[in-house]
C-alpha cells in the first residue's frame, strides 16, 4: 500500500494499528518517490521448552574449599 505523507500525518494512529494487526507494508511517498517503509514486527518466536533444559549446563562453578567451615577472623569480618 502507497501512502503520501500529509496523509500519513492525518491517519497515522489508524496506518500503524493496520500495519500491527493485518501485517501490511506501508510505503510512504514524498511528490510520488517511496521515502520511507513501514513495516510490521516479526512475529515472536516462542521458546522451544526442551532447549531451555540442560542450557545452563557447565555454567556454575566453584572454588574447591568452599564448604569448609569459616575461622575466627573470617567469621567476626562476616558478622
Amino acid at each position: 500500500m502507497q501512502m503520501s505523507i500529509s496523509e500519513f500525518k492525518a491517519r497515522c494512529t489508524q496506518v500503524v494499528r493496520e500495519v500491527g494487526t493485518q501485517y501490511k507494508t506501508v510505503e510512504l511517498t514524498n511528490r510520488g518517490r517511496v521515502v520511507a517503509y513501514i513495516v510490521p514486527p516479526e512475529p515472536e518466536a516462542k521458546p522451544d521448552p526442551q532447549s531451555f533444559f540442560g542450557s545452563l549446563q557447565g555454567t556454575v562453578g566453584y572454588q574447591p574449599g568452599w564448604d569448609e567451615p569459616l575461622g575466627e577472623d573470617d567469621w567476626e569480618s562476616c558478622q
